[in-house]
């Protein structure tokens, strides 16, 4: 999968990747997970997908299903990581830092940004997908280390809410960042049917006010 800007909201995106069979593999297991689950699919389906002569392949490169969750993110992160710091650095250029919408936004905005060749958000259905798995969020909360600037973005959006008690924070992003996956995806399958779906702009705002709204509302 390659990074594309959509549309008016290009902040940049890698050079294409030559396809490599670990790379081969990276790609069909992050469309498959984001398709029908991590446990939805066997790693033998993910080695044929990815037309592997060897059916050993994904154990020899990745060892097991979380092995290869963790070499998908170590691919992508990086990636996001330096959409995250361009969109914080602007944040920060414009004193909006206290802005909550703002925020939200320079958080969320690579992961709608990057896109496959055909314009369809798999890393988002991917994400999705491994945050529903009972192993997702330990093994993303072990992979921090790989997205500095989604660290500070998840600072200010603690610093905005100060009387939220921080476990309560991160379930709260937890939650609204999958109603905001859950769009994204939604709105790729509308136009994949050639229903009508609102505007870019339009949509991006209504979701970032959802997730406000989910995450910033007072505490019990």
């Amino acid at each position: 999968m390659t990074a594309k800007p959509a549309s008016s909201l290009d902040i940049g995106m890698p050079a294409t990747e030559s396809k490599t069979s670990p790379q081969a593999i990276i790609d069909t297991a992050e469309r498959l997970f984001g398709d029908h689950g991590v446990l939805g699919v066997s790693i033998r389906q993910i080695g044929q997908e990815a037309k592997m002569a060897n059916n050993s392949a994904i154990n020899y490169h990745f060892g097991d299903r979380a092995g290869l969750v963790r070499a998908i993110w170590a691919h992508r992160l990086p990636v996001l990581d330096q959409m995250r710091t361009v969109l914080l650095q602007d944040l920060e250029q414009q004193g909006m830092t206290q802005d909550r919408h703002g925020v939200l936004r320079a958080l969320m905005l690579p992961t709608y940004l990057y896109v496959d060749e055909d314009g369809v958000h798999r890393y988002a259905a991917f994400f999705r997908s491994v945050m529903r798995w009972r192993e997702g969020r330990p093994l993303r909360a072990q992979e921090m280390h790989a997205s500095p600037a989604s660290e500070r973005a998840l600072g200010l959006v603690q610093a905005l809410a100060p009387d939220l008690p921080h476990q309560l924070m991160i379930e709260r992003l937890v939650y609204a960042s999958g109603v905001f996956h859950d769009m994204i995806i939604d709105r790729d399958h509308a136009i994949a049917e050639d229903h009508e779906v609102a505007p870019e702009d339009a949509f991006l705002h209504e979701a970032i006010d959802m997730m406000a709204a989910m995450i910033f509302r007072p505490a019990p």
